[in-house]
C-alpha cells in the first residue's frame, strides 16, 4: 500500500508534469517553488527512479515519468470525482470553529476557498477570540489554540511550532540601521501584542524573545501595545516601528515585500498551534474532516516557511 506521503506527492508530480514547470505547479498548489522541487525529489527517492530530466530553463519527463503521468491522470481524475460526490452528499450541515484573531486574519482567511471547493455544502462559522473555548457550553465544534501543549483535557492535534522574530519595513530598517544589527532596536518603537497567549502580560513576547536570543541588555518593555497581534503587524507595515512577528503569521507579508526580517534572530516559541475539540466528538465526520483539512494545510505551510527562511537575506534590498 502506498504511504500517505507518496500519495500527496503524486498530486504535486501530476501538476508539475502537466505544466512541465515547478514554478507553475507551485502557483497551482499554493506552494513555493522550493517546496514543489523538494517533494518531487523526495518522491523520486521513494520510487527509485527519476521522473524528470532537469535542464537550465525547462523540464522533460523521463519515460517512467510519462508512464506514471498517464496512470495518474486517469486514476486521480476518477478519485477526485468520487471524493467530491461523497463529500457533497455527507457535509450539508454547519460547523463552527473558534480561532485566535491573528490566526484568522493572517493564516486561515486566505485558505478558505480551498475548504469551500472540497466541501461546497458545508456552512462554516468562524469565531475569532483570544480565550479558550468552553466546549461544554459554547456552540463550537473545533478550535485552534496558540498555547502550551497538552493542558486542556481535549482531543488535540499539533499543527506547527511557532518562531518569533522582529519584523519591520525595509525603509524602517534602513532608517534605523537595523540590518544585521539587533542592538539597533534600542532606538526603535517596539510594537506589542497585549496578550500573546492566554494569561500573559503586555511585553511577554518581546521579553521571551530577548532572553532566548541572548539580548537581555536591550530594554524591550516599552513601546505601543495592541490587543491583537495583526494590528501590531499592520502598524509595522505602515513603517511605524518593529513588531514581534510570529513566523507563520507574518510570512505572507514577508513574501510580498511588505515586511522584512532585518537580522537572523529566530527564537522558537514555547507555544504552538493546536487543533482541538471535545474528546467525545472527535469521530464526528465533519469534525474529522476539518482536522484533516487544517493538518494538510499546516504541513504545506511548514514546507513553505522552511523554504522561505532558507532564502532570507539580512541586508538592504536597495
Amino acid at each position: 500500500m502506498l504511504s500517505s506521503t507518496i500519495l500527496s506527492s503524486m498530486y504535486c508530480f501530476s501538476s508539475a508534469a502537466r505544466h512541465l514547470s515547478f514554478t507553475k505547479a507551485a502557483e497551482e498548489l499554493h506552494l513555493t517553488q522550493s517546496a514543489v522541487s523538494h517533494r518531487i525529489k523526495k518522491l523520486e527517492e521513494q520510487l527509485g527512479f527519476k521522473l524528470f530530466l532537469r535542464f537550465n530553463r525547462r523540464l522533460q519527463l523521463t519515460e517512467q515519468g510519462q508512464g506514471l503521468l498517464a496512470v495518474l491522470e486517469s486514476s486521480l481524475g476518477d478519485l477526485d470525482s468520487a471524493i467530491r460526490d461523497l463529500r457533497q452528499q455527507e457535509f450539508t450541515s454547519t460547523l463552527s470553529i473558534a480561532v485566535p484573531h491573528s490566526f484568522a486574519r493572517c493564516w486561515l482567511a486566505e485558505r478558505l476557498g480551498d475548504l469551500h471547493s472540497q466541501y461546497p455544502k458545508l456552512t462554516l462559522q468562524v469565531r475569532a477570540q483570544s480565550r479558550s473555548t468552553d466546549f461544554q457550553h459554547e456552540k463550537v465544534d473545533v478550535a485552534v489554540y496558540y498555547d502550551l501543549p497538552e493542558r486542556h483535557n481535549l482531543h488535540e492535534v499539533e499543527m506547527f511550532d511557532e518562531y518569533l522574530v522582529p519584523v519591520c519595513t525595509a525603509e524602517y530598517a534602513d532608517r534605523h540601521q537595523l540590518w544585521r544589527n539587533p542592538d539597533g532596536l534600542q532606538d526603535c518603537l517596539l510594537l506589542h501584542d497585549e496578550t500573546a497567549w492566554q494569561g500573559t502580560g503586555f511585553y511577554t513576547e518581546w521579553v521571551y524573545w530577548a532572553r532566548d536570543a541572548k539580548l537581555t541588555h536591550l530594554d524591550v518593555e516599552r513601546g505601543y501595545v495592541f490587543n491583537r497581534a495583526d494590528l501590531a503587524y499592520r502598524a509595522a507595515m505602515s513603517g511605524q516601528g518593529v513588531a514581534m512577528g510570529r513566523w507563520h503569521m507574518v510570512a505572507p507579508q514577508l513574501a510580498a515585500g511588505n515586511l522584512v526580517v532585518p537580522f537572523d534572530a529566530f527564537v522558537r516559541a514555547a507555544q504552538r498551534y493546536q487543533i482541538v475539540c471535545h474528546p467525545d466528538r472527535r469521530e464526528v465526520p465533519a469534525i474529522k474532516a476539518m482536522f484533516d483539512w487544517l493538518s494538510g494545510h499546516a504541513a504545506d505551510s511548514l514546507a513553505q516557511r522552511q523554504a522561505q527562511r532558507e532564502a532570507l537575506r539580512f541586508d538592504s534590498t536597495e
